[in-house]
This record gives C-alpha cells, structure tokens and sequence, in this order.
C-alpha cells in the first residue's frame, strides 16, 4: 500500500505499535482518479482526477517514486507519468505499475494498470482518436485526431487536428499511427503516404508531426504552406515506404521509435529517436536498422513490438502473408537487452489443423494480420493471428501464449482457435474472417478480449465479432460455421462498405474502460463507436435493421475515413495485397 510521510511511525504511539488500526480508522478517499481505473490501459502521459473544493493539493504517487503535491484547481487534478525528457524515467511498454491519490488524513485511491501506446495529443489524460481517410488515389488524404469531451462523455465531433498534403495520387492517410517520439509524455503522429512518387516509382514518405503540448499537434497543409517536424523518405523502387508504420521504444531508452514495415519489397526499416529532437528528416539509406530477407514472400505483411519473453526489452514480429503459395509465417526477432538481432529467432507457421489446413486451396495468409497481448496475464506478451484466407477465404484465427522462451517463444498447436462463418452466408462465399483482429479489455476483468472483423459476413453487410478471454480458462475454442457464437455480434449498415475494415478497443467515454470502435469507410464514410460494459457485453446491433452506435463520427472532408486507426492497419483486402504485389498493379487503396 502506498502511504504518505505523514504515516510513516515516528513519535506517534498509535502509528508506531499499530499502523493497521490506525489506516483502518482513516476515512475513505475523496481524491479521484478520473482517466484510469483499475486495470486501464494507459495511452496517456498523464493521470487525473477530482478532489474536494475546499483541498488544495493532493499526493499523486506511482510504484515506490515519491510522491508528488499537486494542486487542485476548481476540483480538478492533474500529474505527470513518467516521461523521460520531463522526468528522466519511462515506462516500458506491457509493464505493470500501481498508481495513487491521496488527500493527507485520508486513505489512498490506488489502481493497478498496464502501460500501453500514447494516443494522447494534448494531455488531457484521456486518449485520443487518431484515424486517416483515403483509400484511392484521386482522393486527397487526410489525418484526424479527435479529442473526448469530458462532459458529454463522447469524442468531440469536430477534429482537434486536421492533416493532409493536399494533394492527390500519394495515399497520403494510408497508415497513420502515434507514439511519444519525443519523450514529453504528449502523444505524437506519424502518416503515410506509401505512394509518393517521383514518376511511377512509389517510394512513398512517412510524415512526423509533433504535438505541442496541451495545445496538441497543430493542422497541417502541407500544400498550402504547412510543414511536418520531420520527412522519412524510401529509396526502393515501388517499395511503398509508409505501408506499415508503428510507434515503439526499441532501443530501450525511454524515447519511442518508428518502425516501417513494406511487403512490396518485402523491407522492414527501423528509425531511432534522438531523445527530444525526435527523429529527423532523412531516408531508408540511414535507417538505424533494415531487414530484408530476399525473399518474395510479403515479408512486412505486418509488424508489432511487444516483450515476447519477459525480460523487460520490446522484441519485433514480423508476417509474411503470402510464406509457401500464400501458407503464410510469421518471423520473431528477441530483442538482445535492446538490441534487435540480424535474424529471427523463430519462425511461427500456421498449424496443419483444423481440416482443411492452411496449405490447401487458398492457404490461409497466416499473418495477414495479428495482434500483440497479455492474454494469459504473465509478464510474456501473447500472439492472436488472422488466417483470413482459410478454406476458400472462410478465415480462421489462431491465439498462441508465449512460453517466455528466447529463441522458441510461440509453439503449435495454438491455445485456441477461432473459425469464420458459413461461406454461404458470406459475399460470394468470401468472408475473410480474421482479415481484421483488435485486442482490448471490454468488460473491465483484467484479461484483454478480441474483436474479429469478417468483412464479407452477412453477404457482405461485414460483421465484428466480441470474443472474451475467461481470466481463468482463457479463449474457448469457437467455430462460427458450426453453431458457435461470439459475445457479441456488430453488423454493417449496407453491403460492400467494408464494415468492420477498421476496428479498435479505445476508450471513447471517459469511464477508463476500452470502448469498441470500427469503421465503415466505404461509401459510408464514417467510424462507429460502442460503448462497452464493465462487467457486461454491450448488445449486438446490427446497423442494417435498426442497430445503433454509441456515437457516429463523420469527417470534415476526405472519403475512405476509418481506412486506418492509430496503431492499427486494416486488412480487409489484404488478400489482393498479394495479389498485386506479384504483378505490380495499381489497384484500389494499396
């Protein structure tokens, strides 16, 4: 327990020979922490809260640091986590740390929670929707960064931020993501644009732009006299750089650093931060690291860096979607106390099983899509895969726990597995269960559930599928063609708009707690948030029949908006990745 100085047994009788009695008559807390419960995911640099108006300051304290005074204004609190340019300490990514709030001669208010990616702009203590809109080349992309509204409980409608190169034909928008880059605790924002080209080459670029405090990340046209902080160039011919970003410390020093994932020329480059200048304007030539592997197998389908083994370091995963006629594997680099080696520890394929397998028809593009968690709740980050292609394009996911191993950390068979819907019931009989995966805790238990998106369920309407992990027993084995069923069940609105194309777990209410959001860019043009339930599952809705959101954002301009989240690349059509790839095409929003 966390307790102020003024506890400490000294000269008091009563504090020296019994503390407990004496913490047992302290009244209860009336300092609260607002932005965080027990459990939270912090995608913050700050913590906040209310007390009494008639306190002036309150003890704000986390793990075994002193605490620290900080006023309250009006009733209301805030404090600073740590943030290495402010406090010359960080915390890792996947860790967990106790957080409190006391009022002196009360008890402390004192939650458990997980440090997780900054989406925070401009530090209100609550993060922030950071999404693109643009998914074809005539259309001019867009980044947008929407704040909470505290009062009303929902995102503001109007973007706080608005970016965009004003320009057609790059794709700009076609993946946006965030991160501390520069260690202030303000969360900051790196886009895409995977087709920037001198002539026909599509090197692409990747854009910083840094927030400036509680004022956030100012609007940009970089057409009209705007400038980003920073410009990440590639240099390999259609190598499409900006495909993939993400936001994540890997060197271990506190500062997050971009990684670049491409599978057109199967390339994943890794840019360091430089502490507070950030990273600078440069390209792929003076990348601190680059792997390419030589092989024409979509390498950089996808990348995520998570402590794979426990040992406090970020480790890089890496898919190649199309491995062995489309089987599809994914390559595990552990980290070496910071260092990333030359070459992956692991390689991880898709089991033989269930019938038909990965490797008939189709394969299964194992890994088209994954994502990173604690799912078993020990300190080695665990592994969900997306097989979207699976018995002719059925889809399948696979969850794995990690063994906390160095060089072998994911074994088969998986712990469990997930198979899509009847291809009947699907569009064309194509469902791409598993093109789609988030992971997030939605009923507040501790243990982070999946979302699963198949964008041609329901002949094509798209569906989302909640599925809970059991603190206790885990994932239950589900297979949706044979009677099984999800927690819950979000449906499009129409056929053919990519519902489910984007989905996340973000708390879009205030309450602490992991919200559901998912996008339905096509033709719609709009992102759809559900609340969820502490405790509960919210209830199915299905917008084609009277189902309804939470909240329904639209954008100020732009088409395609919820084509990418922060910290999420959609894969409803990452099938025709492949396919492109092979043959150069320009189709569609790749």
């Amino acid at each position: 327990m966390k307790l102020d100085n003024f506890l400490c047994p000294d000269k008091d009788l009563l504090k020296r020979y019994s503390p407990g009695i004496y913490l047992f008559l302290l009244p209860e807390s009336r300092a609260t922490i607002s932005n965080l419960t027990n459990d939270s995911i912090v995608e913050t640099g700050f913590v906040v809260g209310t007390a009494p108006y008639d306190v002036s300051f309150v003890n704000v304290g986390y793990d075994d640091a002193p605490t620290t005074k900080v006023p309250v204004v009006n009733g209301s609190w805030r404090a600073a986590l740590p943030a290495k340019a402010i406090t010359n300490s960080f915390w890792t990514y996947g860790s967990l740390h106790t957080i409190y709030v006391q009022i002196p001669f009360e008890k402390s208010n004192t939650i458990l929670v997980r440090k997780g990616t900054n989406k925070d702009t401009n530090g209100d203590g609550y993060p922030d929707l950071i999404v693109s809109a643009n998914n074809a080349a005539a259309n001019i992309g867009y980044g947008y960064v929407y704040t909470t509204n505290i009062d009303t409980k929902q995102l503001n409608a109007t973007p706080i931020t608005s970016l965009t190169d004003g320009i057609t034909q790059t794709y700009f928008g076609s993946r946006i993501a965030s991160g501390d880059f520069n260690g202030d605790g303000f969360a900051d924002v790196f886009v895409g644009a995977q087709a920037y080209t001198p002539a026909t080459n599509y090197l692409g670029k990747a854009y910083l732009f840094l927030s400036r405090g509680q004022t956030g990340i100012p609007s940009q046209n970089l057409n009209s006299g705007g400038s980003a902080d920073a410009v990440l160039s590639g240099l390999s011919g259609t190598g499409r750089f900006g495909t993939n970003i993400i936001g994540a410390d890997i060197n271990n020093d506190g500062y997050d650093d971009g990684i670049f994932a491409s599978p057109w020329n199967d390339e994943v480059f890794i840019f360091y931060s430089h502490g507070s200048p950030a990273i600078s304007t440069q390209d792929t030539n003076t990348a601190d690291l680059s792997y390419k592997p030589n092989v024409n197998d979509n390498f950089g389908s996808y990348a995520l860096a998570g402590d794979v083994n426990g040992d406090g370091f970020l480790d890089l995963v890496v898919s190649a979607a199309t491995y062995s006629s489309s089987l599809g594997r994914i390559y595990i680099f552990i980290s070496n106390q910071g260092l990333l080696p030359s070459s992956p520890q692991q390689f991880l394929v898709a089991p033989v099983e269930p019938s038909p397998g990965c490797a008939t028809g189709t394969g299964c593009q194992f890994g088209a899509n994954f994502v990173l968690d604690y799912f078993n709740s020990d300190r080695c980050i665990d592994l969900a895969v997306g097989g979207p292609t699976f018995n002719s394009n059925q889809g399948i996911v696979f969850v794995y726990h990690s063994n906390c191993d160095s060089t072998s950390p994911y074994q088969n068979p998986p712990v469990s597995t997930f198979i899509g819907p009847p291809t009947l019931s699907c569009n064309s009989s194509i469902c791409l269960f598993g093109g789609n995966l988030a992971s997030g805790d939605s009923n507040g238990d501790g243990s982070p559930d999946l979302l699963v998106g198949s964008t041609g369920a329901s002949s094509g309407i798209g569906d989302v599928y909640l599925i809970l992990n059991d603190p206790k027993t885990g994932f239950r084995n589900m297979d949706l063609s044979a009677g099984g069923s999800s927690a819950s069940l979000f449906s499009g609105s129409f056929a053919n708009r990519n519902f489910s194309q984007g989905i996340k777990f973000q708390d879009t209410n205030a309450d602490g707690l992991q919200d559901i959001v998912i996008s339905e860019p096509t033709t719609t043009n709009q992102v759809f948030t559900f609340h969820s339930i502490r405790g509960g599952v919210p209830t199915n809705q299905n917008l084609n029949s009277g189902g309804v959101t939470s909240q329904t954002l639209i954008p100020p301009a732009g088409t395609a908006f919820g084509n990418t989240i922060a910290q999420l690349r959609n894969k409803a059509e990452e099938y025709m990745l492949a396919l492109v790839k092979k043959t150069r095409l320009y189709i569609g929003w790749i």
